[in-house]
């Protein structure tokens, strides 16, 4: 599987934001897409930017698939996939003052205004980006919908961010499928450039050793089973215990989690276990998910129930 090569994952990181310089084998300038599809322009990008390294984000599969299969196709070497939302990837995985430029193309808008916190650039979005671009360092969006834009526009002027745009854009340079299809309609296509004019910091709360918690009680199925449905909502995450699997002894168990962080969600499980006199708490190896908040007081909270009774 050729794609293979190009992606990362980040969740088995030995630390966080990683070191880019050991991951590509050299030093050189970072840039980002985040949603970049098909990969149409990530990857003519790094082809016309070959002495960049360029990381990209996607949420589905199939365009890692896809896009892997032309970097390999064109033998470039100098960009790296995640499999990962982008605005999350971007807060956690790059230290503050480190990345030269991001790109956005065609975000969907969520145009209804009950979906408006599904928006791309928001306060946090603004504010990773103050944090983590160079001081030269720029964020480009292109999109369809003008309202958006401005939308944009205002939201990361209002967080301290030079604003340019928008703008039209005129045909030149590489494009996405998108673009094709918007311009083959005859509709504008706008884009604006922010930059960071002070330096800025970010909360980062994916980092921190794995968590896991000793219990002194002994294995009970019944005790077990009663962690489905465990639930803590706070202002900031929630988890919500949603099943358990008991092993065919009946002397472990696996509970399949869901977490969100400030919108971040996970799916993961707890494995408990016997351990010497008692049980064991801890993440199963195979799920690996990020190290949050919501992540670890799901475990540690699974350790209070069981130990409660």
């Amino acid at each position: 599987m050729e794609f293979t090569q190009y992606l990362l994952q980040p969740a088995l990181f030995t630390e966080l934001p990683p070191r880019w310089e050991e991951i590509f084998g050299r030093r050189a300038p970072l840039a980002v897409e985040i949603g970049f599809g098909n990969g149409e322009f990530l990857v003519e990008m790094a082809k016309n930017y070959a002495e960049w390294d360029w990381v990209g984000f996607e949420t589905s599969l199939t365009c890692i698939v896809k896009t892997g299969r032309k970097l390999a196709q064109s033998g470039i070497q100098n960009v790296r996939l995640l499999l990962l939302d982008g605005k999350f990837g971007l807060r956690e995985l790059f230290p503050d003052g480190s990345v030269l430029r991001v790109h956005v193309n065609f975000p969907c808008p969520w145009p209804k205004s009950r979906h408006a916190e599904r928006r791309l650039v928001d306060e946090d979005f603004a504010q990773t980006l103050r944090a983590v671009l160079l001081p030269q360092g720029e964020f480009h969006l292109v999109t369809d919908a003008l309202w958006y834009a401005e939308e944009a526009a205002r939201k990361l002027s209002e967080a301290g961010l030079g604003v340019q745009g928008p703008f039209p854009l005129s045909e030149g340079g590489p494009g996405t499928r998108y673009e094709r299809k918007w311009r083959s309609r005859g509709l504008s296509i706008w884009g604006l450039v922010a930059s960071s004019l002070t330096p800025g910091k970010v909360e980062r709360i994916a980092e921190g050793a794995m968590p896991h918690a000793k219990v002194a009680v002994k294995f009970c199925p019944e005790r077990v089973r009663a962690l489905s449905g465990l639930k803590e909502v706070w202002p900031e995450g929630a988890f919500v215990v949603k099943e358990v699997f008991l092993s065919p002894e009946g002397k472990t168990a696996l509970l399949r989690t869901f977490s969100s962080d400030r919108g971040f969600s996970q799916h993961f499980f707890i494995v408990v276990s016997e351990y010497g006199d008692g049980l064991l708490v801890q993440l199963d190896s195979a799920s690996v998910p990020f190290r949050t908040p919501a992540v670890k007081r799901a475990v540690f909270s699974v350790a209070k129930a069981l130990e409660a009774g």
